[in-house]
């Protein structure tokens, strides 16, 4: 069999947490022979590589495009998925569905269990270590995708576990505790064989303890989840980074410690960077705007002191962007922000502007977590700074409510104020009841890991998807103008448009296709 091999994607493909560079010369060859592939260690290392695509290569875009279908963030592009798919303007169906991955799922899958299969028959000339670290490399990718697939669709879905089963024509749906516990049995792999520290930008055992956690809390195995964390915490490795602003301007050339990384992507510009900046820096740096945070977003950003921001508050609305917790500074461009030695003006007749029409600012806001201030004004050349596929915020706050629904509230308040006392505050947030503490809980997500893709899944999960996202409407705020001052009037950004969200929504249909091809394989009763 033959299998074509691209291999500058390939060695660029694995830039994580560690190397920058790949030192391996690999056979260069027009096609790698299926004994080829396995005929040396460099061979097995780009074969690996491969896989490396699955995490970060397009930088923060398809996680903020997962923020648009939420709350949080409104695209400025009227018939944008996003847009259409929140007024019913397009219906999903088994047929037709915006939020499907089904097909991109289970070619990953066959592409890991042939993998799996290969190593088995070919790799006996490998050291044992290689070939198990080789194994938990694989098996961590196959429990992502899974798990990927888990989110959109329910746990429900069709589990193929080796080669043969992919060969199978038909294949029934799984159960909920056979999916995550297929999952578990995968990353609980991982960690056992997985170096306790990254070898050559790979993935370590902290990233397998990190993932378990992240889909036990979606499976709803609270102990499971916590039991992760800790086992993380025993590495002694992870801490939070000093300062949230400068953490999300790291690049990997600057050599600085970084704990709080547990999995990144490192890019590496001009040759391996991205152009992320043209799409969402704000039209007076030449950029196209297309995805803003909402004012739902942002009134949620407390003051310095921790007390709430409330637009009734006659100095608050006066100026309401004094005084603000600094994480809204690192993450929000709002207007008279200072950005790259010139001043933001959403306003109509500014720079950057404001309007319903799109090509700038429906919410009076633009996204300053992410974007490179370094980039000259009108100028979007490759960038290089850092995603993170997983950071040690995200565990503190995935133990923190795992904690809290096996109803341990004073360590889960422990790993929440963690999180805040990076972020400047001084005194820390108390409740009393589970839900009390959800309500801190679910406001610290959105804030801390905004625009870092978890908002709309985390409200499917909590079960608020519903509450949040129907019959609603997403705000904005106007800028105007008046002599040197400004007055903020409060917009609905969603032109009068109804969002409408379906409770069938906590699951999407299985695509027709599946159904079609695979005659074990039964559609979900509600898309019936």
């Amino acid at each position: 069999m033959k299998r074509l091999i691209m291999i500058k994607c390939i060695v660029c493909a694995v830039l994580l947490s560690g190397n920058a560079g790949c030192s391996m010369e690999p056979e260069i060859t027009n096609s790698y022979s299926e004994n080829t592939l396995w005929s040396s260690e460099t061979n097995l290392e780009l074969y690996l590589n491969s896989f490396y695509s699955l995490i970060g290569q397009s930088y923060y875009e398809p996680a903020i495009k997962d923020d648009a279908y939420s709350d949080m963030v409104k695209s400025s592009v009227s018939w944008s998925e996003q847009n259409v798919w929140a007024f019913g303007l397009v219906t999903v169906t088994p047929a037709n569905n915006v939020f499907n991955n089904w097909s991109w799922g289970y070619l990953w899958i066959s592409q890991c269990n042939r993998f799996l299969s290969g190593l088995a028959q070919n790799g006996g000339d490998f050291p044992e270590a290689t070939r198990l670290r080789a194994e938990a490399e694989i098996r961590f990718f196959r429990a992502y995708v899974n798990f990927c697939l888990a989110r959109r669709f329910g746990a429900s879905i069709v589990l193929q576990k080796t080669l043969q089963d992919m060969e199978q024509k038909s294949f029934p749906r799984c159960t909920p505790d056979e999916c995550w516990d297929f999952i578990a049995e995968d990353l609980d792999f991982a960690a056992q064989y997985l170096p306790l520290t990254p070898l050559q930008g790979k993935l370590s055992i902290g990233a397998a303890l990190g993932m378990k956690a992240r889909a036990m809390l979606y499976a709803q195995r609270w102990k499971a989840a916590s039991d992760a964390v800790e086992e993380l915490d025993k590495l002694n490795l992870y801490d939070l980074y000093p300062d949230y602003g400068e953490l999300f301007n790291l690049r990997r050339l600057d050599g600085r410690e970084n704990k709080e990384s547990i999995l990144d992507f490192g890019f590496s510009a001009p040759d391996f960077g991205y152009v992320f900046d043209l799409y969402y820096c704000p039209p007076g740096d030449g950029g196209q705007s297309q995805l803003n945070p909402t004012e739902n977003l942002v009134s949620e950003y407390q003051m310095a002191d921790g007390s709430n921001f409330d637009w009734r508050n006659p100095l608050q609305a006066a100026n309401p962007y004094e005084g603000r917790e600094a994480r809204f500074y690192a993450s929000i461009l709002y207007n008279g922000a200072a950005w790259k030695g010139r001043t933001i003006q959403s306003y109509e007749g500014g720079v950057d502007g404001w309007s319903m029409a799109g090509g700038t600012t429906p919410t009076g806001y633009y996204i300053r977590k992410f974007l490179d201030e370094r980039l000259p004004v009108q100028v979007f050349e490759a960038s290089d700074l850092t995603f993170y596929f997983m950071r040690y915020a995200e565990v503190l706050l995935i133990y923190a409510e795992a904690m809290a629904e096996q109803n341990k509230i004073d360590e889960a308040l422990f790993a929440l104020n963690r999180v805040r006392a990076r972020a400047g505050f001084t005194k820390n947030v108390t409740a009393s009841t589970y839900d009390e503490f959800m309500s801190l809980l679910r406001h610290e997500r959105m804030i801390e890991l905004a625009f870092e893709g978890h908002r709309f899944w985390d409200l499917r999960r909590w079960g608020l998807a519903k509450s949040t996202l129907d019959n609603t409407h997403l705000w904005g705020v106007k800028p105007v103008k008046s002599g040197s001052s400004f007055t903020y009037e409060i917009i609905d950004c969603d032109g009068g448009n109804q969002r409408i969200y379906l409770d069938k929504y906590a699951r999407f249909p299985i695509p027709q296709t599946e159904i079609q091809r695979n005659v074990l394989c039964e559609q979900f009763d509600e898309w019936k």
